[in-house]
């Protein structure tokens, strides 16, 4: 089935939240869910922003796993900075924890949108409290400090 995805920008918060609705079958379908993303972010964004997803509509096949997880982490890497998932069923969340594992991408996830809001804002202002090495504010992935973890886990990619 064609799905589709969701996007509405909260410019109150400046956080992105998507609802894709669909489940992913293919990887016809998992390159169609990466490409809405890109088109999305790359087109109105130039830096990073924060992304709440609302999975009450979304599955993906354990066919597609493997692929999906991988690019979930281009998107991570192109154009997320901290990002939540709201309302995964048990295989989304297992998904993402093995995508979140292989690649060291966020796997947080909470029971509504205002924890996932209120979760970002803590993760802003542990990153604004410890600047980094150069004295500006890191550009990279915030999940792991929402987990209260002083540093990113390091990866063993190979």
């Amino acid at each position: 089935m064609a799905g589709t995805i969701d996007f509405r920008h909260d410019t109150v918060n400046d956080i992105v939240v998507s609802r894709p609705r669909w489940t992913l079958d293919s990887s016809v379908e998992v390159m169609r869910w990466y490409q809405l993303y890109a088109s999305y972010f790359s087109g109105r964004f130039q830096e990073k922003k924060d992304l709440i997803v609302l999975h009450d509509a979304f599955d993906i096949l354990p066919k597609v796993a493997t692929l999906w997880g991988q690019y979930r982490a281009k998107v991570h890497e192109s154009f997320v900075r901290c990002s939540v998932r709201v309302n995964s069923n048990a295989r989304v969340r297992l998904t993402t924890n093995t995508s979140a594992a292989r690649y060291s991408i966020s796997a947080l996830e909470c029971a509504t949108i205002e924890e996932a809001i209120a979760a970002i804002k803590g993760a802003r202002e542990v990153a604004e409290a410890r600047p980094s090495e150069s004295g500006t504010r890191p550009r990279e992935s915030l999940s792991w400090k929402i987990a209260g973890i002083d540093r990113p886990p390091t990866s063993s990619r190979g």
